[in-house]
């Protein structure tokens, strides 16, 4: 469990599958994400009684719920993939409190101060145009970088542009100026 100012960072359980399902029929995900479109409650279930617990034991993708209190209702996830490569979405209604930033900013601290072994960065990427992810990612610290092949795997399987971005256990000073050619210099 994590803590924030505003937050508790726990396990997503099964007793989320309904704001799960809710939370993932949003259009913007069948634009930005690769969760399964349309999403069910089924895919939700599965989401939670199977792919977090088996997850979090492999090591492959450690998935926290986003709460505002212990036993609070789910207001999102964050999700941290092997390889140190962040993810995260949050429910329509609970948007433009900076509540994402907040929790990215907690994982990130986590797992640079030793969560995950060594790590000396934490990486995020998105299909190009995912503008709210990019401000939570600026928000948080991350340097916008631009790799060599600048992709995202698609849902279809298909690649597609992405924009893509690192965040260190002490943010550069450019890191947030990096973020100008995307979403100019307003903060």
């Amino acid at each position: 469990m994590l803590r924030t100012e505003r937050l508790v960072l726990d396990l997503p359980v099964e007793t989320d599958v309904e704001l799960v399902a809710h939370y993932c029929t949003d259009p913007l995900f069948r634009t930005y994400l690769t969760t399964p479109w349309p999403y069910t409650v089924e895919h939700a279930r599965a989401f939670l009684v199977e792919y977090v617990p088996a997850a979090w034991r492999s090591g492959d993708e450690l998935t926290w719920a986003l709460r505002r209190g212990a036993g609070a209702p789910l207001l999102g996830v964050v999700g941290l993939r092997r390889g140190n490569e962040i993810g995260y979405w949050l429910g329509a209604e609970h948007r433009g409190e900076a509540l994402m930033a907040e929790a990215v900013d907690a994982v990130c601290n986590w797992a640079l101060a030793g969560g995950v072994g060594d790590a000396e960065s934490v990486l995020w990427r998105a299909n190009e145009g995912n503008l709210a992810s990019a401000q939570v990612a600026r928000a948080a610290g991350f340097r916008r970088t631009t790799p060599r092949i600048a992709t995202v795997p698609g849902r279809d399987g298909r690649v597609l542009p992405a924009w893509h971005a690192e965040r260190r256990a002490e943010p550069g000073p450019d890191a947030y100026a990096s973020w100008e050619p995307v979403l100019g210099s307003a903060r």
